[in-house]
């Protein structure tokens, strides 16, 4: 990134020759994250940003495990919860992540293409190894 010289020295209402070149001209790197319409740019240097999203599919994830496992349906849960049988389908396979996995969600260090808008339209291995290989393509 780049500042203009002569137009921060207009809007600073100094001269333009009395700013320091190196001052004006940062270069970090970053990558670029999205989640359906929203794209940002995350800085290199940026505290880590947790996915709230993300990790409440996760928790509900393991939630509705337990409720499969107790005997319910998908459809029965998706009534209940006022979702579609389909996302719980979609969601399910989170409940079956790899612990450093689920903590890197946590801690806001998970790889930048794993959203949940990423996991509606893919399903993770089950085998954790495997979940590490792909998560690490992202």
């Amino acid at each position: 990134m780049r500042l203009d010289p002569a137009m921060l020295g207009q809007r600073l209402n100094v001269d333009s020759d009395a700013l320091d070149d190196a001052c004006l001209t940062r270069s970090v790197p970053f990558r670029i994250r999205k989640r359906g319409v929203e794209t940002k740019i995350i800085l290199a240097d940026a505290p880590a940003e947790t996915d709230d999203t993300l990790i409440r599919n996760i928790a509900r994830a393991h939630a509705w495990y337990a409720r499969i496992r107790a005997g319910e349906t998908f459809a029965a849960i998706a009534a209940a919860d006022g979702t579609s049988k389909r996302r719980v389908q979609q969601m399910i396979g989170l409940a079956f992540l790899a612990p450093d996995i689920v903590r890197d969600v946590l801690d806001g260090r998970q790889p930048t293409g794993f959203t949940s808008e990423w996991c509606k339209a893919r399903s993770l291995p089950s085998d954790w190894d495997a979940q590490r290989v792909v998560l690490a393509t992202l």
